[in-house]
């Protein structure tokens, strides 16, 4: 008798008393009342999809003493998860549990947590026992700055934090001297964030302003800038007083990277790249959508180039080096005498070819008297006029 898919699948309840298995991912189905269960070697579980209840959590939680990994996502039915008695437990993840409103995590070797709210409700969360926390992320649209510093006061190993799309923070300090990355991202109200980590080694921001002033990046090894316009144009300064030009303020937070260690800075807009392969003295496009990305020294060259080929496909691309680089001849030998017909990607389907199959035509052009007419291509005439400007169609 075939199989209705629209009534659902019942997982059957054998499932749960595997006790060798010791990874489970349950997608989609629909669970029994989860009494019987012996997943006594079990550490990774993940249940997406489901509609489970609190008897049901406490159940599987009481089954997996061993358990170390926990994820829930797009559960329903749900409205309190509450977690103890799992010594070994190092991450948990509730994405989009819509009914969600309180979590209680008695966790103290917990190194991993992630949270994703998509609604707009109050709850309650509870992780002041998680001391031993590492990694955090949080996609709050309801967080405020009182919450959110009350929360971060207790993890004082962190080394990641993530706050992405937390719509509610205005004015927030992040004072840590273990925290190694930081990545905030599209928190739309987020004026001034004071950040005080000597020890940073990545950051990445992504918005319509530019929040960070006070960062000091002088010890990171890499970062992602990714601005875009408000539909106010420009985007804003955290200082409403501060008549300092925006670009101004921005070429003077990238001043402060270490590029004597080997930073190389890639400057980002629209379909127009610029290469700084030992940045000094930047100088920016008058731009607002620009994505700058400082990359740290283990990336050579010729990667950089591939990468940068591969995933943002150019129409322009400029390299302001030294006279001493590398760089114009690696760029001469992988574009403008490139093979015809290159053998590179024989075995691959017709549609997952690399970027070599996808141009049809380089050109070299002065920019002096180049042909290119553009915002971008006065800026770099400005900035360099012997520059030549590569157009890739």
């Amino acid at each position: 008798m075939p199989l209705d898919l629209r009534k659902g699948y019942s997982l059957p309840q054998c499932v749960f008393a595997a006790r060798t298995i010791t990874a489970l991912s349950v997608n989609g189905c629909k669970l029994g009342p989860c009494n019987d269960l012996n997943l006594s070697n079990l550490q990774k579980l993940c249940l997406g999809k489901l509609r489970v209840n609190e008897q049901m959590i406490e159940n599987l939680i009481r089954a997996c003493p061993l358990l170390e990994d926990f994820r829930l996502i797009y559960a329903t039915g749900l409205k309190v998860f509450k977690v103890s008695n799992l010594p070994k437990l190092k991450r948990i993840d509730l994405h989009t549990c819509s009914e969600l409103k309180e979590v209680n995590l008695q966790a103290p070797n917990l190194e991993t947590f992630w949270y994703v709210v998509v609604k707009y409700r109050s709850y309650k969360i509870d992780l002041s026992t998680c001391n031993s926390l590492k990694s955090l992320t949080l996609e709050d649209a309801t967080l405020k700055d009182e919450s959110f510093q009350n929360h971060l006061s207790c993890f004082p190993a962190l080394e990641k934090l993530v706050l992405s799309k937390c719509n509610f923070l205005k004015n927030i300090t992040i004072s840590s001297y273990k925290l190694k990355t930081l990545i905030l991202r599209e928190c739309k109200q987020l004026e001034e964030a004071d950040i005080i980590s000597p020890n940073l080694l990545s950051f990445e921001y992504k918005g319509e302003k530019m929040p960070f002033t006070s960062l000091n990046p002088s010890s990171s090894k890499e970062a992602k800038l990714y601005f875009k316009p408000s539909g106010q144009g420009e985007p804003r300064l955290s200082n409403e007083d501060n008549h300092t030009p925006w670009f101004a303020r921005l070429q003077g937070f990238l001043d402060k990277f270490d590029y004597s260690r080997g930073l190389k800075l890639v400057v980002r807009s629209d379909k127009n790249i610029v290469i700084y392969e030992r940045p000094k003295g930047i100088f920016l496009p008058q731009i607002y959508d620009l994505k700058l990305d400082v990359v740290k020294s283990s990336v050579n060259l010729e990667d950089l180039l591939d990468y940068i080929l591969r995933t943002w496909r150019p129409l322009t691309l400029s390299s302001l080096s030294t006279s001493r680089s590398r760089l114009p001849k690696l760029v001469c030998k992988k574009l403008i005498t490139r093979e015809k017909d290159p053998s590179c990607c024989t075995y691959n389907a017709s549609g997952n070819k690399c970027w070599r199959h996808l141009l049809d035509n380089v050109e070299t052009e002065n920019l002096v008297n180049g042909k290119s007419k553009s915002e971008w291509i006065a800026w770099l005439s400005h900035l360099n006029p012997s520059s030549k400007l590569i157009v890739l169609d």
